[in-house]
């Protein structure tokens, strides 16, 4: 997080816990010309229209108030969504026996294959470990990836 996302992180987190919603991050970009300030938050039971809703007003009043950017902005309030990327070990914990795809850094050996991309079930997570019940091919084999070789994990969708 850059300088400004750390300051309006740290301004709107007490205003989403107020509203029981997690602040699950704040990024300052450029899209198509415009600047938006995004906050993606995110609650057990799901985020509604009313929870984005609530948090965008709550927050824009804040950013009213204090006046943190000069230049003009959109502020736009999401939720995570379906696929989140899981960034943290927590979180990887708080997903087992969740479907996921995990891509890693090199090959990994199961059976006669040399895998870089999973998708299945989280099995078990010890922190260094992610044992995945995963679908290779027409078969269905626990494969266990190292934390350190994982370039991206992200909850997905089972077809």
């Amino acid at each position: 997080m850059n300088s400004l996302e750390q300051k309006i992180y740290d301004l709107s987190l007490p205003i989403c816990t107020d509203l029981g919603v997690e602040l699950v991050s704040v990024e300052w970009v450029r899209e198509n010309g415009m600047q938006i300030l995004r906050l993606i938050i995110d609650k057990k039971e799901g985020i509604s229209i009313d929870d984005t809703t609530s948090v965008s007003e709550k927050v824009s009043e804040m950013l009213d108030e204090v006046d943190p950017i000069p230049n003009e902005y959109y502020l736009e309030v999401s939720s995570v969504g379906i696929e989140k990327e899981l960034k943290t070990k927590e979180e990887i914990t708080a997903s087992i026996g969740k479907y996921v795809a995990v891509k890693t850094y090199e090959k990994i050996k199961v059976g006669n294959a040399a895998i870089k991309e999973f998708e299945g079930h989280i099995l078990n997570f010890d922190g260094e470990i992610l044992t995945l019940k995963a679908k290779i091919k027409q078969f269905t084999k626990e494969v266990q990836i190292p934390y350190n070789l994982i370039a991206k994990i992200r909850l997905a969708i089972e077809f």
